[in-house]
C-alpha cells in the first residue's frame, strides 16, 4: 500500500509517496518560476503554476503507479496549525488532493506546511523523540523556534522564539538580489561562501531573549553592497555566520526558560553548509547540553514526504 503527500508552498510544488514501512517510493518537486530580478512571486501566479505542475506530476505518477494502490493522502493546507493561518497557494494542493480523495474514494488528512517539514525532518534524521523537543523552522517564509510535543499522530506546537521581523531567508534573498544573484539566492550563496577568503567582513547580530532581528543586519550588509563590496563569497559567508550566531544565542536563551535538550533544525536555511557547520561545532551549545539534530539536506527544503508519512500514520493509527 502507498501513501501520497502533496505540498504547494510559495516556491515549490511537491508530491511524495511512501509505503507501509515508510520507504520512499517517489519524491517529485518542481520549483516555481520567478522572473529575474524579482524578490518573490504573487500568490495568484504561484497558484496557477502549482495547478499546472500538479497536473504534470500526477499524470506522470499514475503512469507507473496504480491509483488503487494509494490508500490515503496527506495534504498541506496552510502554513501553520492554527485557525488564523492561511495562504492561498496551499488551496491548489488542497483542491487537487480533494479531487483525488473523492475520485479514488480514499481518506485525505490535512496538516500544516510546518508539520509536513517536522515529519520529514524527524523521518530523515531517524529521530523519534519520546519527550518534548525544540524545533527551529528556518526558511524564506518562516523563522520560528518551536516547542513540540508528540500527541498521537498530530503534533502540539508552541512558538517560543524566532525572528521579530525578517525571516532568515528574506535576509539572505534581499542581499543576494542586491548582489545580482537570482532569486531565491540561498543555494548560490551557499556555493559561493565555501570559497570565502576575507574573514574581516563581519555582520552584526541582534538578539533579545529568544528572538532575533535581521532588519539591522540586513541594512548593514546592504550598505556594504552599496559601497562596492564585490567579494560575494565572503559577504555571503558573513551573512550565514551572523544567522548562525543568532540561532545559537536564541537557543541558549530559550534553554534557560524551557525544558528541552534536543533541537531539530528544518527548513531550507537550516541546510546551509556554513550554518550547519557552525552550529554542529558550537562549544557554547555543548556547554548548555544542547544537541542539534539536522534534517537530511534533501528533506530540510520544501517537500511532500512529511505529508505522506502523516497520511500513513493517520491511516494506520501508528
Amino acid at each position: 500500500m502507498y501513501y501520497l503527500g502533496i505540498d504547494t508552498s510559495c516556491y515549490t510544488t511537491s508530491i511524495g509517496i511512501v509505503d507501509d514501512k515508510e520507504n520512499i517510493i517517489e519524491d517529485k518537486r518542481i520549483m516555481l518560476k520567478v522572473k529575474p530580478g524579482n524578490r518573490g512571486i504573487r500568490q495568484s501566479e504561484a497558484f496557477f503554476q502549482h495547478i499546472k505542475n500538479l497536473d504534470e506530476l500526477i499524470k506522470e505518477l499514475f503512469s507507473y503507479i496504480k491509483p488503487s494502490e494509494i490508500k490515503a493522502i496527506g495534504i498541506s493546507s496552510k502554513p501553520r496549525n492554527n485557525e488564523c493561518s492561511y495562504m492561498p497557494v496551499f488551496n491548489s494542493g488542497l483542491h487537487v488532493g480533494n479531487i483525488l480523495m473523492y475520485t479514488l474514494n480514499i481518506p485525505a488528512y490535512v496538516l500544516s506546511h510546518q508539520e509536513n517539514h517536522i515529519y520529514a525532518g524527524l523521518w530523515s534524521s531517524k529521530f523519534y523523540p519520546n519527550k518534548p523537543i525544540a524545533v527551529y523552522h528556518i526558511s524564506g517564509g518562516t523563522t520560528e523556534l518551536l516547542y513540540v510535543t508528540m500527541e498521537n499522530e498530530r503534533l502540539s506546537i508552541k512558538i517560543i522564539g524566532g525572528s521579530s521581523d525578517l525571516n532568515a531567508g528574506q535576509f539572505i534573498d534581499r542581499v543576494g538580489v542586491s548582489m545580482g544573484l537570482n532569486f531565491p539566492c540561498g543555494a548560490e550563496m551557499d556555493m559561493l561562501s565555501r570559497n570565502a577568503k576575507n574573514v574581516d567582513i563581519v555582520i552584526p547580530v541582534s538578539v533579545k531573549g529568544e528572538y532575533m532581528s535581521f532588519s539591522g543586519p540586513e541594512t548593514y550588509a546592504q550598505k556594504l553592497v552599496e559601497k562596492g563590496c564585490l567579494d560575494k563569497a565572503s559577504l555571503s559567508k558573513a551573512i550565514f555566520i551572523s544567522i548562525a550566531k543568532s540561532i545559537e544565542e536564541t537557543l541558549i536563551n530559550s534553554k534557560r526558560n524551557f525544558y528541552w535538550n534536543q533541537v531539530l533544525l528544518i527548513g531550507g536555511v537550516s541546510s546551509n553548509t556554513i550554518i550547519k557547520e557552525y552550529l554542529e561545532n558550537s562549544h557554547k551549545l555543548k556547554a548548555y547540553n544542547i544537541n542539534t539534530i539536522f534534517a537530511n539536506r534533501e528533506y530540510a527544503t520544501d517537500n511532500a514526504i512529511g505529508g505522506a508519512i502523516y497520511a500513513r500514520k493517520s491511516y494506520r493509527g501508528c
